[in-house]
């Protein structure tokens, strides 16, 4: 029969482990680990700032190429359509207002495909589910500042450059849940 003593035991030590002898593993192996780990850290820290860069400058492509687009197709009397000019040009300026509206409505055009990517993206690991919520705190940041300063085009390009970096997290998720089904 067992005793209220024995009973106590088995409840904080049911295995029994307490009478078993301390064993000394011989060495540490935690500062390999630490150090494997932050070495991890400190290379996606680089992708990710490197992947940042590119984005803005795929972003910044993209706005003067919108914009450029946009003056072509409004051109000044003695330039044609296609941007070539004829003897009597003028220069053409291109203003922050049809800046910050081509970037404007580039980002609405992001939100609607993050949107579309969102519905059709299904489960997702959790250090993109991270990263995303990460993405979405900075845009608000970045919406924050703009309800303060609606005309600032530096806001305006980090939201855009956001919504790209957010789309892409998606656009890779469905491609593995793509390739997955694929492979069935």
């Amino acid at each position: 029969m067992t005793t209220d003593k024995h009973r106590k035991q088995d409840l904080t030590d049911p295995l029994g482990l307490r009478n078993l002898d301390a064993i000394d593993p011989g060495y540490d192996g935690w500062a390999q680990i630490e150090s494997a780990l932050r070495e991890q850290q400190a290379g996606k820290r680089g992708w990710r700032r490197t992947g940042a860069w590119l984005a803005i400058a795929a972003s910044l492509l993209l706005v003067l190429g919108i914009s450029l687009f946009n003056t072509q197709n409004d051109a000044p009397p003695g330039q044609s359509p296609g941007g070539l000019a004829t003897i009597n040009a003028e220069p053409a300026s291109l203003s922050s207002k049809d800046d910050i509206d081509a970037l404007i409505g580039l980002s609405q055009s992001m939100e609607e495909q993050v949107a579309k990517l969102r519905e059709e993206t299904g489960s997702m690991p959790a250090e993109s589910a991270n990263y995303i919520a990460e993405l979405e705190d900075l845009i608000a940041q970045v919406d924050t500042g703009l309800s303060m300063n609606p005309d600032s085009i530096d806001l305006w390009g980090q939201r855009v450059n956001l919504l790209l970096d957010l789309a892409q997290v998606y656009q890779q998720q469905w491609r593995i849940d793509y390739s997955r089904i694929a492979s069935l």
